[in-house]
Protein backbone atom coordinates (compact mmCIF):
# COMPACT_ATOMS: atom_id res chain seq x y z
CA UNK A 1 0.00 0.00 0.00
CA UNK A 2 2.76 2.45 0.95
CA UNK A 3 5.09 1.67 -1.94
CA UNK A 4 2.17 1.86 -4.39
CA UNK A 5 1.73 5.45 -3.20
CA UNK A 6 5.37 6.27 -3.90
CA UNK A 7 6.45 6.21 -0.25
CA UNK A 8 9.93 4.80 0.33
CA UNK A 9 10.36 5.00 4.12
CA UNK A 10 8.25 4.26 7.19
CA UNK A 11 8.57 5.58 10.72
CA UNK A 12 6.96 2.86 12.87
CA UNK A 13 5.38 3.88 16.14
CA UNK A 14 7.81 3.30 19.06
CA UNK A 15 7.77 -0.07 20.81
CA UNK A 16 8.09 -2.64 18.01
CA UNK A 17 11.85 -3.24 18.22
CA UNK A 18 14.29 -2.45 15.43
CA UNK A 19 14.76 -6.03 14.24
CA UNK A 20 11.02 -6.60 13.85
CA UNK A 21 10.65 -3.28 12.04
CA UNK A 22 13.42 -4.14 9.61
CA UNK A 23 11.95 -7.56 8.88
CA UNK A 24 8.62 -5.98 7.99
CA UNK A 25 10.33 -3.23 6.00
CA UNK A 26 12.35 -5.72 3.96
CA UNK A 27 9.19 -7.62 3.08
CA UNK A 28 7.46 -4.38 2.04
CA UNK A 29 10.41 -2.82 0.18
CA UNK A 30 10.69 0.12 2.56
CA UNK A 31 13.39 1.80 4.60
CA UNK A 32 12.97 2.40 8.34
CA UNK A 33 13.53 5.35 10.62
CA UNK A 34 13.45 3.92 14.13
CA UNK A 35 11.81 6.13 16.75
CA UNK A 36 13.43 6.13 20.18
CA UNK A 37 16.77 5.28 21.76
CA UNK A 38 18.55 2.04 20.85
CA UNK A 39 21.09 0.04 22.74
CA UNK A 40 24.51 0.17 21.04
CA UNK A 41 24.66 -3.64 20.97
CA UNK A 42 21.35 -3.84 19.08
CA UNK A 43 22.53 -1.15 16.65
CA UNK A 44 25.82 -2.97 16.08
CA UNK A 45 24.00 -6.24 15.40
CA UNK A 46 21.89 -4.62 12.66
CA UNK A 47 24.41 -2.07 11.41
CA UNK A 48 24.58 -3.51 7.91
CA UNK A 49 20.86 -4.09 7.38
CA UNK A 50 19.97 -2.57 3.99
CA UNK A 51 16.55 -1.33 5.15
CA UNK A 52 17.72 0.67 8.16
CA UNK A 53 17.89 4.35 7.20
CA UNK A 54 18.24 6.16 10.52
CA UNK A 55 17.24 6.73 14.13
CA UNK A 56 15.33 9.55 15.83
CA UNK A 57 16.54 9.74 19.43
CA UNK A 58 13.63 11.84 20.72
CA UNK A 59 10.66 13.77 19.35
CA UNK A 60 10.39 17.56 19.63
CA UNK A 61 13.09 18.32 22.23
CA UNK A 62 12.77 22.12 22.04
CA UNK A 63 9.17 21.80 23.16
CA UNK A 64 9.40 18.67 25.32
CA UNK A 65 12.42 19.76 27.38
CA UNK A 66 11.65 23.47 27.59
CA UNK A 67 11.95 24.67 31.17
CA UNK A 68 13.61 21.41 32.20
CA UNK A 69 17.24 20.26 32.12
CA UNK A 70 17.80 21.23 28.48
CA UNK A 71 21.59 21.32 28.80
CA UNK A 72 21.63 17.88 30.38
CA UNK A 73 19.34 16.44 27.69
CA UNK A 74 21.48 17.97 24.97
CA UNK A 75 24.64 16.38 26.39
CA UNK A 76 22.73 13.10 26.68
CA UNK A 77 21.90 13.27 22.98
CA UNK A 78 25.48 14.08 22.03
CA UNK A 79 26.72 11.09 24.00
CA UNK A 80 24.05 8.85 22.50
CA UNK A 81 24.83 9.95 18.95
CA UNK A 82 28.54 9.33 19.41
CA UNK A 83 27.88 5.81 20.72
CA UNK A 84 25.41 4.95 17.94
CA UNK A 85 27.64 6.41 15.23
CA UNK A 86 30.42 4.13 16.52
CA UNK A 87 28.15 1.09 16.73
CA UNK A 88 26.45 1.63 13.34
CA UNK A 89 28.52 3.98 11.14
CA UNK A 90 26.63 5.65 8.33
CA UNK A 91 23.23 5.56 10.02
CA UNK A 92 21.95 9.10 10.58
CA UNK A 93 21.17 9.80 14.25
CA UNK A 94 19.02 12.87 14.83
CA UNK A 95 16.02 14.42 16.56
CA UNK A 96 12.73 15.67 15.18
CA UNK A 97 11.83 19.11 16.46
CA UNK A 98 8.87 21.48 16.75
CA UNK A 99 8.44 24.53 14.47
CA UNK A 100 8.92 26.96 17.39
CA UNK A 101 11.77 29.09 16.04
CA UNK A 102 10.87 32.47 17.56
CA UNK A 103 12.41 33.95 20.70
CA UNK A 104 13.13 32.65 23.28
CA UNK A 105 13.41 29.28 21.51
CA UNK A 106 15.51 30.32 18.50
CA UNK A 107 18.98 29.57 19.91
CA UNK A 108 18.00 26.22 21.36
CA UNK A 109 16.14 25.24 18.19
CA UNK A 110 19.24 25.98 16.13
CA UNK A 111 21.39 24.03 18.59
CA UNK A 112 19.19 20.92 18.44
CA UNK A 113 18.81 21.15 14.67
CA UNK A 114 22.54 21.28 14.02
CA UNK A 115 23.45 18.52 16.49
CA UNK A 116 22.24 15.53 14.49
CA UNK A 117 23.14 14.00 11.15
CA UNK A 118 19.86 15.28 9.69
CA UNK A 119 17.93 18.48 10.43
CA UNK A 120 14.31 17.39 10.89
CA UNK A 121 11.21 19.18 12.16
CA UNK A 122 7.44 19.08 11.81
CA UNK A 123 5.27 22.03 10.82
CA UNK A 124 1.48 21.78 10.63
CA UNK A 125 0.11 25.21 9.64
CA UNK A 126 -3.48 24.14 8.94
CA UNK A 127 -5.42 24.83 12.11
CA UNK A 128 -8.31 26.93 13.38
CA UNK A 129 -6.41 30.15 13.85
CA UNK A 130 -6.91 33.39 11.98
CA UNK A 131 -3.61 33.71 10.14
CA UNK A 132 -2.77 30.04 9.85
CA UNK A 133 -6.10 29.52 8.15
CA UNK A 134 -5.33 32.30 5.65
CA UNK A 135 -1.65 31.74 4.92
CA UNK A 136 0.77 28.81 5.01
CA UNK A 137 3.55 31.36 5.33
CA UNK A 138 4.59 33.55 8.21
CA UNK A 139 1.90 36.18 8.57
CA UNK A 140 0.70 36.21 12.16
CA UNK A 141 2.53 33.13 13.47
CA UNK A 142 6.14 33.83 12.35
CA UNK A 143 6.87 30.10 12.24
CA UNK A 144 5.52 29.13 8.84
CA UNK A 145 7.05 26.44 6.66
CA UNK A 146 9.20 28.94 4.71
CA UNK A 147 10.80 30.32 7.88
CA UNK A 148 11.47 27.02 9.65
CA UNK A 149 12.76 25.23 6.55
CA UNK A 150 15.01 28.11 5.49
CA UNK A 151 16.38 28.34 9.03
CA UNK A 152 17.13 24.60 9.17
CA UNK A 153 19.08 24.86 5.91
CA UNK A 154 20.87 28.07 6.92
CA UNK A 155 22.06 27.01 10.38
CA UNK A 156 23.56 23.90 8.79
CA UNK A 157 25.17 25.94 5.99
CA UNK A 158 23.25 23.76 3.51
CA UNK A 159 25.56 20.86 4.37
CA UNK A 160 22.99 18.46 5.88
CA UNK A 161 19.72 16.94 4.70
CA UNK A 162 16.67 18.95 5.79
CA UNK A 163 13.58 16.83 6.37
CA UNK A 164 10.14 18.42 6.78
CA UNK A 165 7.14 16.62 8.26
CA UNK A 166 3.92 18.07 6.81
CA UNK A 167 0.41 17.73 8.21
CA UNK A 168 -2.02 15.26 6.63
CA UNK A 169 -4.31 14.70 9.60
CA UNK A 170 -7.06 16.12 11.76
CA UNK A 171 -7.23 16.08 15.54
CA UNK A 172 -10.30 15.92 17.71
CA UNK A 173 -10.74 18.66 20.27
CA UNK A 174 -10.45 22.42 20.34
CA UNK A 175 -7.44 23.04 22.58
CA UNK A 176 -4.27 25.01 21.98
CA UNK A 177 -3.42 23.21 18.72
CA UNK A 178 -6.66 22.47 16.84
CA UNK A 179 -5.05 20.88 13.79
CA UNK A 180 -7.36 20.12 10.88
CA UNK A 181 -7.19 18.14 7.63
CA UNK A 182 -5.62 20.25 4.90
CA UNK A 183 -7.40 20.39 1.59
CA UNK A 184 -5.63 18.54 -1.24
CA UNK A 185 -4.45 21.94 -2.50
CA UNK A 186 -3.07 22.83 0.93
CA UNK A 187 -1.23 19.50 1.24
CA UNK A 188 0.50 20.06 -2.09
CA UNK A 189 1.30 23.63 -1.06
CA UNK A 190 2.92 22.43 2.18
CA UNK A 191 5.17 20.02 0.29
CA UNK A 192 6.22 22.51 -2.37
CA UNK A 193 6.71 25.29 0.17
CA UNK A 194 9.14 22.93 1.90
CA UNK A 195 10.98 21.98 -1.29
CA UNK A 196 11.24 25.58 -2.47
CA UNK A 197 12.70 26.71 0.84
CA UNK A 198 15.30 23.97 1.26
CA UNK A 199 13.71 20.66 2.27
CA UNK A 200 15.41 17.59 0.83
CA UNK A 201 13.01 15.04 2.34
CA UNK A 202 9.25 15.05 2.94
CA UNK A 203 7.44 13.03 5.61
CA UNK A 204 3.64 12.86 5.87
CA UNK A 205 1.98 12.74 9.27
CA UNK A 206 0.11 10.47 9.36
CA UNK A 207 -1.09 7.10 8.00
CA UNK A 208 -4.56 6.33 9.35
CA UNK A 209 -4.45 3.29 11.65
CA UNK A 210 -5.61 2.40 15.14
CA UNK A 211 -2.40 3.88 16.51
CA UNK A 212 -3.23 7.45 15.51
CA UNK A 213 -6.92 7.02 16.28
CA UNK A 214 -5.93 6.00 19.81
CA UNK A 215 -4.52 9.51 20.13
CA UNK A 216 -7.71 11.13 18.75
CA UNK A 217 -5.99 11.75 15.41
CA UNK A 218 -7.34 10.76 11.98
CA UNK A 219 -4.83 10.37 9.16
CA UNK A 220 -4.89 9.66 5.44
CA UNK A 221 -5.46 6.28 3.83
CA UNK A 222 -6.65 4.78 0.54
CA UNK A 223 -9.20 2.77 2.53
CA UNK A 224 -9.87 4.47 5.89
CA UNK A 225 -12.24 2.66 8.22
CA UNK A 226 -14.98 4.22 10.36
CA UNK A 227 -13.10 2.68 13.32
CA UNK A 228 -10.21 0.22 13.66
CA UNK A 229 -11.36 -1.29 16.94
CA UNK A 230 -14.56 -1.60 18.91
CA UNK A 231 -12.59 -1.93 22.10
CA UNK A 232 -10.64 -4.67 23.76
CA UNK A 233 -7.54 -5.09 25.88
CA UNK A 234 -5.42 -2.00 25.40
CA UNK A 235 -7.58 -0.74 22.51
CA UNK A 236 -10.05 1.61 24.10
CA UNK A 237 -10.06 4.70 21.84
CA UNK A 238 -11.14 3.82 18.29
CA UNK A 239 -12.12 7.48 17.51
CA UNK A 240 -14.79 6.77 14.86
CA UNK A 241 -14.58 8.89 11.71
CA UNK A 242 -17.50 10.65 10.06
CA UNK A 243 -18.34 9.97 6.40
CA UNK A 244 -16.90 13.37 5.45
CA UNK A 245 -13.67 12.65 7.33
CA UNK A 246 -13.36 9.33 5.49
CA UNK A 247 -13.72 11.19 2.19
CA UNK A 248 -11.07 13.71 3.24
CA UNK A 249 -8.71 10.91 4.26
CA UNK A 250 -9.02 9.22 0.86
CA UNK A 251 -8.61 12.52 -1.00
CA UNK A 252 -5.38 13.31 0.83
CA UNK A 253 -3.97 9.86 0.09
CA UNK A 254 -4.68 10.29 -3.62
CA UNK A 255 -3.10 13.74 -3.48
CA UNK A 256 0.02 12.49 -1.69
CA UNK A 257 0.35 9.71 -4.26
CA UNK A 258 0.30 12.28 -7.05
CA UNK A 259 2.77 14.55 -5.25
CA UNK A 260 5.17 11.64 -4.75
CA UNK A 261 5.05 10.85 -8.46
CA UNK A 262 5.77 14.49 -9.28
CA UNK A 263 8.75 14.54 -6.90
CA UNK A 264 10.19 11.37 -8.44
CA UNK A 265 9.99 12.97 -11.88
CA UNK A 266 11.52 16.21 -10.60
CA UNK A 267 14.32 14.48 -8.64
CA UNK A 268 17.11 15.14 -11.20
CA UNK A 269 16.28 18.85 -11.07
CA UNK A 270 15.74 18.99 -7.31
CA UNK A 271 19.14 17.38 -6.68
CA UNK A 272 20.90 19.81 -9.03
CA UNK A 273 22.39 23.11 -7.83
CA UNK A 274 19.92 25.98 -7.79
CA UNK A 275 20.27 28.27 -10.81
CA UNK A 276 22.50 31.21 -9.93
CA UNK A 277 22.33 34.95 -10.45
CA UNK A 278 23.50 34.65 -14.05
CA UNK A 279 19.85 33.95 -14.92
CA UNK A 280 17.90 37.12 -14.20
CA UNK A 281 14.17 36.76 -13.62
CA UNK A 282 11.54 38.56 -11.57
CA UNK A 283 7.85 38.36 -10.69
CA UNK A 284 5.01 40.80 -10.15
CA UNK A 285 1.79 39.89 -8.32
CA UNK A 286 -1.71 41.31 -8.44
CA UNK A 287 -4.58 40.45 -6.10
CA UNK A 288 -5.77 40.72 -2.53
CA UNK A 289 -2.85 38.93 -0.91
CA UNK A 290 -2.78 38.04 2.78
CA UNK A 291 1.00 38.16 3.13
CA UNK A 292 3.66 40.44 1.69
CA UNK A 293 5.22 37.74 -0.48
CA UNK A 294 2.52 35.19 -1.30
CA UNK A 295 4.28 33.61 -4.31
CA UNK A 296 7.52 31.73 -3.58
CA UNK A 297 9.80 30.35 -6.32
CA UNK A 298 12.81 28.14 -6.94
CA UNK A 299 14.64 27.82 -10.27
CA UNK A 300 16.45 24.57 -11.07
CA UNK A 301 18.05 23.23 -14.26
CA UNK A 302 16.04 20.82 -16.38
CA UNK A 303 18.04 17.70 -17.36
CA UNK A 304 17.04 18.16 -21.02
CA UNK A 305 17.85 21.87 -21.16
CA UNK A 306 16.31 25.03 -19.83
CA UNK A 307 14.91 25.32 -16.33
CA UNK A 308 12.28 24.04 -13.94
CA UNK A 309 10.50 26.84 -12.08
CA UNK A 310 8.77 25.62 -8.90
CA UNK A 311 6.21 28.05 -7.48
CA UNK A 312 3.59 28.08 -4.72
CA UNK A 313 0.91 30.48 -3.53
CA UNK A 314 1.02 30.50 0.28
CA UNK A 315 -2.15 32.56 0.70
CA UNK A 316 -5.89 32.02 0.81
CA UNK A 317 -6.20 34.48 -2.05
CA UNK A 318 -6.45 34.51 -5.82
CA UNK A 319 -3.20 35.89 -7.20
CA UNK A 320 -2.23 36.85 -10.75
CA UNK A 321 1.53 36.58 -11.30
CA UNK A 322 3.71 37.78 -14.15
CA UNK A 323 7.18 36.25 -14.55
CA UNK A 324 9.82 38.09 -16.56
CA UNK A 325 13.06 36.50 -17.83
CA UNK A 326 15.45 39.21 -18.94
CA UNK A 327 17.15 37.04 -21.58
CA UNK A 328 13.85 36.17 -23.27
CA UNK A 329 11.69 33.09 -23.60
CA UNK A 330 11.42 30.33 -26.15
CA UNK A 331 8.82 28.18 -24.40
CA UNK A 332 6.88 27.75 -21.15
CA UNK A 333 5.15 24.47 -20.28
CA UNK A 334 3.11 23.83 -17.10
CA UNK A 335 4.00 20.42 -15.64
CA UNK A 336 1.59 17.90 -14.05
CA UNK A 337 -1.50 20.02 -14.73
CA UNK A 338 -2.90 18.58 -17.97
CA UNK A 339 -2.51 22.02 -19.55
CA UNK A 340 -1.00 22.88 -22.92
CA UNK A 341 2.22 24.83 -23.24
CA UNK A 342 1.81 28.61 -23.26
CA UNK A 343 1.99 30.48 -26.55
CA UNK A 344 5.32 32.30 -26.66
CA UNK A 345 6.08 34.77 -29.46
CA UNK A 346 9.45 35.86 -30.77
CA UNK A 347 11.03 38.44 -28.48
CA UNK A 348 8.69 37.67 -25.58
CA UNK A 349 10.26 37.99 -22.12
CA UNK A 350 7.25 37.48 -19.81
CA UNK A 351 4.40 35.10 -19.12
CA UNK A 352 1.52 35.30 -16.66
CA UNK A 353 -0.62 32.82 -14.78
CA UNK A 354 -3.33 32.74 -12.12
CA UNK A 355 -3.11 31.02 -8.75
CA UNK A 356 -6.09 29.84 -6.77
CA UNK A 357 -5.63 29.83 -2.98
CA UNK A 358 -2.64 27.63 -2.02
CA UNK A 359 -2.09 26.52 -5.61
CA UNK A 360 1.20 25.15 -6.93
CA UNK A 361 2.47 25.67 -10.47
CA UNK A 362 5.61 24.03 -11.84
CA UNK A 363 6.87 25.14 -15.24
CA UNK A 364 9.51 23.99 -17.68
CA UNK A 365 11.02 27.21 -18.98
CA UNK A 366 13.02 27.26 -22.22
CA UNK A 367 15.13 30.42 -22.57
CA UNK A 368 15.59 32.22 -25.87
CA UNK A 369 18.77 31.65 -27.80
Amino acid sequence: MLTDAGINTMWPWPGHGLEGELTAAQQAGLQVVHMGALEPAEAAKLRDHPNWLGNVWVDEPTGSFWGKDMEGKFREFQDYRAKLNAAAPGRPIFINDVPWVTAPATAWWAKWNTAGDVACHDNYPVMNRKYRARSLGDEGNKSGIPTTTLLAAAVNHEQKPVWLIVGAFTSRGHGGFPFRFPTPMQLRAQVYAGLIHGATGIIYFTWDTYVCRDGSVLGMSPDPQPAYSTGGPGMTHPTPATPVELAESRALWLTATGINREIRELTPSLLSPTVGRDVVYSLRTEGDAVSQAPIRCLLKPHPDGGYVLLTVNLDDAVIKTTYTFAAGLKGVEPLDENRAAFEVKAGQTSFEDWYDPFEVHVYRVRPAG
